[in-house]
């Protein structure tokens, strides 16, 4: 763990810098903040750079570099100096009355950075699931000097995915110079410390804002509670399910509590009991213990940094105006280059707040428009190479029994539904706070997002099993975020009843119990291995590692490689996943997603096979001689080149090594005096080889314009019967070699 530390400590330090430079807006923006917003200031420096970064590199106006990030860096540390120039009377003093709220959520964000680094240290290895696709994004990316970049799964072609969360963190890598290997689990943690830290900020400051006499402790303490939930609470299903083992079972507590399966949690709809309705139902502490690097988990801080930007300029602003619509278009296209489907789920939110705390529909509709159009401006550079994915609005033909949804998000309807009542009777009699009118759009709006996909869902390619499946996953998971900020908020504001405060304990306490064994069941906690997220493949393709890492230390930019395509969820394409060079096919489902069908990749993978299926025949040339004649070597000649040019067949090559006993072929010097073959029947010197499909294996190369060729342990797994000599028909030279594993390069 010490030595993970100093890779933790600089990490750190770096998104520490980066976030210094924003704090001067947003200070400004978060003015009525307790905390003033401190925390937000690193999202909004890591999403901010990042969307520079890829604008200028997709308009090729500057390549990804270091130069380019310092460039950006001085531009802001402008930027500062002239805000804070402009407000001297507010930035006066402003460190020197808040430095202990700074500190404390500074020190707290380390601390849970730390944790969760460790945590991953147990099970670090970028394998399994999504992983590979997420790390190969990162690596792509940071091959990248220019936009949009490469998918490392289709050669030729850019990806076709919201990537952007990948790219903010491909940007934090590149700028701490930390491998990519350590960063990936680094990024895990990141997210997790600041959805737990922007969780509690927000929450904390709606009750701030609510009070009439704010007292520290009050809001301190809602703010924790929120920030638990949303980080490290799971729903009702742990009870229900050790309940009903131990009732209907007669299983102990001890052995019920044993045999819990923590993935059931998200996997309840349609799997118990088994249907043909599956659905998946996912929750941030989920993301982080499995670890995927992907959009919606990524997202997380962005979205909670938007609700607070939006709670603010609400009730800030004295009109919907640019104030407004400006930052909240541009955030929005932020979150849609990161997780597609959060720009229509917060642009909803965006309407209900705006309706509930202005009271006026049409300003709330000519805000939304205006929004809209902003929001197309940004996210146009990322469009430009971007196609949904989306096949189609559909009906739904199964829904959800209604204890289900009880067991997933009743403990949040608990907890809420009083103070929904609360609202409800007193709204229309009393001044009530605006932070109560946005708690009650975030319930609305989430208990929207869980209604949706038992009426409707979008068609994609999965089969009918899991027709409403990613639906529902990409609603609901943001549902869970806004249940979970708004249950701290409710709290405080209903306290003073007991029955009430006894109810809430019961529900944390279940919720949080979950991460008690997912956190157990995935790492285990007995042997911490490190940050370093290779290990599988040191263990298990220690060739292939070495393969590698030799592509990523002498080969610079992108070009095109091939190695066996595989399956999706497989352990195939390691190789385009750990350095980001583009293979022919890669993940073979993925990408008939990401391609919206299946007719390109399944031809790539054909292209494939035929490569693969070349090099395995057996290419012994058979001993036809009849004759031999002496021929002298000129500048410039190849064995390769002789034999085409003098037995008009270029794969004879061998034949006249043999005959000249040269140990190594491609050694051969100017007037050297050669013995050549001569009256060869063409049509059988080839043995075993079927000519016929060199000029079409060839063309197949040339196309996708391929350096070099990969074989190691998955290529012999899948064609088991590679022979090395056909390379040669390829003119194709080894480069590395480790045990089986080669790197052959092409001219």
């Amino acid at each position: 763990m010490l030595a993970d530390f100093k890779y933790i400590f600089i990490w750190w330090l770096s998104l520490f810098f980066l976030s210094s430079l924003s704090l001067p807006l947003i200070f400004l923006l978060f003015q009525k903040f307790w905390d003033r917003g401190y925390i937000f200031a690193k999202t909004l420096s890591l999403f901010v750079f990042s969307y520079l970064l890829l604008v200028l590199g997709i308009f090729h106006l500057t390549s990804f570099t270091l130069n380019t990030i310092y460039t950006i860096i001085a531009i802001f540390v402008l930027l500062d100096i002239f805000l804070i120039f402009k407000n001297k009377s507010f930035f006066a003093g402003i460190f020197r009355r808040y430095w202990k709220i700074f500190l404390f959520e500074e020190i707290l964000f380390f601390i849970i950075l730390t944790l969760w680094s460790f945590v991953r240290g147990f099970a670090p290895d970028i394998e399994g699931l999504e992983k590979f696709m997420d790390w190969g994004f990162v690596n792509s990316i940071l091959r990248s000097q220019y936009f949009p970049p490469a998918d490392m799964w289709f050669a030729g072609q850019p990806i076709n995915y919201y990537y952007f969360g990948h790219f903010v963190f491909a940007f934090l890598t590149k700028f701490s110079g930390i491998s990519s290997a350590i960063t990936y689990n680094l990024s895990i943690a990141t997210i997790c410390a600041l959805t737990f830290l922007s969780g509690f900020s927000l929450t904390s400051n709606l009750i701030y804002l609510s009070l009439k006499k704010p007292l520290f402790r009050l809001y301190f303490f809602g703010g924790l509670l929120s920030a638990f939930l949303l980080t490290f609470g799971g729903n009702l299903h742990t009870a229900y399910k050790i309940g009903k083992n131990i009732v209907i079972e007669d299983q102990s507590f001890s052995e019920a509590s044993s045999l819990y399966w923590y993935p059931d949690a998200t996997r309840f709809i349609g799997f118990d009991p088994d249907t043909t309705d599956k659905t998946i139902h996912e929750f941030p502490l989920y993301s982080f213990v499995v670890a995927d690097l992907h959009g919606h988990m990524n997202d997380i801080p962005l979205v909670v940094f938007f609700m607070a930007f939006l709670f603010v300029a609400l009730t800030t602003a004295s009109k919907l105006s640019a104030y407004l619509f400006l930052p909240a278009g541009f955030l929005l296209s932020l979150a849609y280059m990161t997780n597609a489907w959060d720009f229509a789920v917060y642009g909803l939110l965006f309407g209900l707040s705006s309706l509930l705390l202005t009271k006026n529909f049409w300003k709330t509709l000519t805000s939304g428009l205006f929004t809209i159009a902003v929001w197309i401006i940004f996210t146009l550079p990322f469009s430009l190479k971007f196609s949904p994915m989306a096949e189609g609005l559909m009906l739904v033909d199964a829904r959800t029994p209604f204890y289900q949804l009880f067991i997933l998000y009743g403990g949040f309807w608990l907890i809420s539904l009083p103070f929904i009542y609360f609202f409800i009777k007193n709204f229309r009699h009393k001044k009530l706070p605006p932070a109560d009118y946005f708690v009650v759009a975030l319930f609305i709006t989430a208990t929207l997002l869980i209604i949706i996909p038992e009426l409707i869902y979008i068609k994609d390619i999965y089969i009918s099993e899991y027709r409403r499946a990613n639906t529902m996953f990409k609603l609901v998971y943001q549902a869970f975020i806004m249940y979970s900020l708004i249950s701290g908020y409710i709290f405080i504001r209903l306290r003073q009843k007991f029955l009430y405060r006894f109810l809430f304990c019961l529900v944390f306490i279940i919720h949080l119990s979950y991460s008690y064994f997912a956190i157990k069941s995935y790492y285990g906690l007995k042997s911490y291995r490190g940050l370093w997220g290779l290990h599988f493949l040191q263990v298990s393709y220690p060739d292939n590692l070495a393969a590698i890492n030799w592509l990523n230390k002498n080969v610079s930019g992108q070009p095109h490689i091939v190695e066996a395509s595989g399956d999706s969820y497989t352990t195939f394409n390691q190789i385009s996943m750990a350095t980001g060079l583009p293979t022919i096919e890669g993940w073979l489902v993925h990408e008939w997603l990401w391609r919206g069908g299946y007719e390109a990749p399944a031809a790539r993978v054909a292209e494939v096979e035929k490569i693969y299926n070349f090099l395995s025949q057996n290419s012994q040339i058979k001993n036809n001689t009849q004759s031999s004649e002496e021929y002298i070597v000129s500048p410039g000649d190849s064995l390769w080149k002789i034999s085409k040019q003098e037995l008009n067949n270029e794969f004879l090559w061998k034949k006249i090594a043999e005959l000249n006993n040269l140990e190594n072929p491609s050694l051969i010097y100017p007037y050297q005096r050669l013995i050549i073959p001569i009256d060869i029947p063409n049509n059988i010197v080839e043995g075993n080889v079927d000519v016929s499909n060199i000029d079409e294996v060839k063309s197949i190369l040339d196309k996708y314009q391929i350096k070099y060729i990969f074989v190691g342990d998955k290529e012999y797994e899948k064609y088991p019967d590679i022979n090395f000599e056909n390379f040669n028909f390829l003119n194709a030279k080894i480069v590395f070699e480790s045990g089986q594993t080669r790197i052959y390069q092409l001219p």
